[in-house]
């Protein structure tokens, strides 16, 4: 698994998981209920993050940025 984005909000990680996932890709959020719980501990733990499969995350990267 490969971080390729992080949030301080879990809605704009979620928004972008399920993009990657309409565009065919697997995608996870990781810690989305930790900083649910308490907003304050977004930037102790390193924030909402976005993780894909590794062998996908430069097509993930590409896809990312040719989309507007």
């Amino acid at each position: 698994m490969e971080t390729i984005a992080t949030f301080s909000s879990p809605v704009e990680a979620h928004l972008l998981r399920m993009r990657l996932e309409e565009a065919g890709f697997s995608a996870f959020v990781l810690d989305d209920s930790v900083i649910q719980l308490n907003p304050f501990y977004s930037n102790a733990n390193g924030g909402v993050r976005v993780q894909v499969n590794g062998e996908d995350a430069v097509a993930v990267r590409e896809y990312l940025a040719t989309e507007p």
